[in-house]
C-alpha cells in the first residue's frame, strides 16, 4: 500500500471514528492529508471503496490484537481483560470502534464494506467463541460459547457508544465486572 493511500485511510478512519461515515468527504480528507480530491479518487474509486478499505485495515489490526492477547495471556480472566482493553482504550480516547460507528450507518453503506463489515464482527465473535470454549472449566455460565460471544460483542460495542454520551466510562467498567465474574 502507498504511504497516500495508507494516511488517507486514517484520515477516513479518524473522520469516521469522530463524526461517521456520512460527514467523510474526498474533499475534506483531500485538504487534510495535502493533496487534490482527485488523488483520493485515485486512491478510492468510491465512498464505498473507501469504506470498504478502512473496514478492513482496521479488522487486520483488530486481528493482530487478537493474536497479541491470545500470545500474552494464558487465563480466561486475563483473555476478557484483554479484550475488554481494546474497548476501553477506544472510549477513553473519546472515540467509538470503526465498526461500531460503521454499522450504525449498514444503510448508507455498498454491498462491499458491508461484506467487510460482517467479516469484522464475525471475527470478533469468533475469536471470543473459540478463547470461551477452550477455557470453559473457568467460565461460570450455563450459556453457550456462542452466546456469551455474542453478548460480549453487541455490550461493548453499545457500552463504548452509550459511555461516550455522557463523558463517563461507567458501562465499560460495569461491562469488565461482567465479565470478571464469569471468568473465575
Amino acid at each position: 500500500m502507498s504511504a497516500k493511500r495508507s494516511e488517507i485511510e486514517q484520515a477516513a478512519t479518524r473522520a469516521i471514528k469522530g463524526d461517521g461515515f456520512k460527514s467523510v468527504s474526498f474533499r475534506t480528507l483531500a485538504e487534510q492529508v495535502g493533496v487534490k480530491s482527485s488523488s483520493v479518487h485515485y486512491h478510492f474509486r468510491t465512498k464505498d471503496d473507501l469504506a470498504e478499505a478502512v473496514i478492513r485495515s482496521y479488522t487486520e489490526a483488530f486481528e493482530a490484537a487478537l493474536r497479541s492477547i491470545d500470545q500474552d495471556n494464558e487465563t480466561l480472566l486475563a483473555k476478557l481483560d484483554g479484550f475488554n482493553d481494546l474497548f476501553a482504550e477506544v472510549a477513553a480516547a473519546d472515540d467509538i470502534c470503526l465498526c461500531g460507528m460503521m454499522a450504525a450507518e449498514v444503510s448508507s453503506l455498498g454491498d462491499g464494506a458491508k461484506q467487510a463489515l460482517r467479516a469484522y464482527f464475525r471475527v470478533s465473535e469468533q475469536w471470543l467463541e473459540k478463547t470461551l470454549a477452550a477455557h470453559a472449566t473457568e467460565l461460570k455460565s450455563d450459556l453457550s460459547a456462542a452466546q456469551l460471544a455474542a453478548i460480549f460483542m453487541s455490550g461493548l460495542e453499545g457500552a463504548t457508544l452509550i459511555d461516550r454520551v455522557d463523558g463517563k466510562d461507567a458501562r465499560i467498567k460495569a461491562f469488565r465486572a461482567l465479565s470478571r465474574s464469569l471468568a473465575g
